[in-house]
């Protein structure tokens, strides 16, 4: 198993105390994909080296350990080795909640989502690119019959779930929409469900136009009448709290220099890391 993995930062909110650990490298090509971790490589370390400096970076920023780790990418589960030591390690730090961001892939196997819940993973964030399976092929260039046994796999073994979704216009519709949420709902019809609008802006691939409000209120009664804790995405985790903050966030590199960023900031990376059309 692979027990080292390119980082390419760490992100500090200033919201309230969270970090991202974002890792390079992808097992999709997700046709709209906006990920500027996708193709990158970044700083080749193991586990104990990430977290060692993710502390650093905590320890000088927060002065101290936050409750909540997200990692991301890229897709975190390709390295197996890697990933179970990190949340191991982050565990082990101090860190509450740790959540994992992934496309559920390589999560099929049942003794995977048990070693990671081992190691202390407590919540999955996983998209459901579509549910049609030509479709799905065509978009990631991979099968989604493993991202769907995946979720029944975390699901049974009580890891909280967000299922996220992105509306692209005459790719993936209501229609979509509607086959997804009663996969879910016959899994647990309290899953967290997300819907998130398509931004051509910042895709690999210039697929789609961005979605009229309209679609998407229309995608987000048909997913509600079949999972109760469904909403229309904002940014980040935020949607699900009552009262969402607003702030920047603060990019820690490899080398542990500090950059804060916004928004803004976050889209002019997204787009210069764009492969020429």
């Amino acid at each position: 198993m692979t027990k080292k993995r390119g980082v390419l930062y760490f992100t500090l909110s200033e919201m309230t105390p969270r970090v991202w650990i974002t890792l390079t490298k992808c097992n999709f090509r997700c046709r709209g994909c906006f990920s500027p971790a996708r193709d990158a490589d970044g700083k080749i370390m193991d586990a104990e080296e990430t977290l060692n400096r993710l502390n650093i970076a905590c320890t000088e920023y927060y002065g101290f350990v936050p409750d909540e780790a997200l990692i991301t990418g890229g897709e975190p589960t390709i390295s197996r080795g890697y990933l179970l030591n990190l949340i191991d390690g982050l565990k082990k730090s101090g860190f509450k909640k740790i959540i994992l961001c992934t496309n559920g892939y390589e999560l099929s196997e049942s003794d995977y989502v048990e070693d990671l819940k081992l190691a202390g993973l407590i919540e999955a964030q996983l998209d459901i690119k579509c549910y049609d399976k030509k479709v799905h092929i065509w978009y990631t260039g991979k099968s989604n019959i493993p991202v769907l046994k995946a979720i029944k796999n975390l699901n049974n073994l009580k890891v909280d779930l967000i299922i996220q979704t992105v509306y692209i216009p005459e790719i993936v519709e209501k229609e979509e929409i509607k086959r997804i949420s009663i996969f879910l709902s016959d899994i647990n019809p309290d899953i967290k469900y997300r819907i998130n609008p398509f931004e051509p802006k910042f895709s690999y691939e210039r697929i789609s136009r961005t979605p009229h409000e309209e679609e998407l209120r229309e995608s987000y009664e048909i997913a509600k009448s079949y999972l109760k804790n469904t909403i229309l995405s904002m940014s980040c985790r935020r949607e699900f709290a009552k009262n969402p903050k607003k702030g920047k966030w603060v990019t820690v590199y490899p080398d542990l220099s500090f950059e804060r960023r916004g928004v803004e900031e976050y889209e002019h990376e997204r787009i210069s890391r764009l492969q020429p059309l």
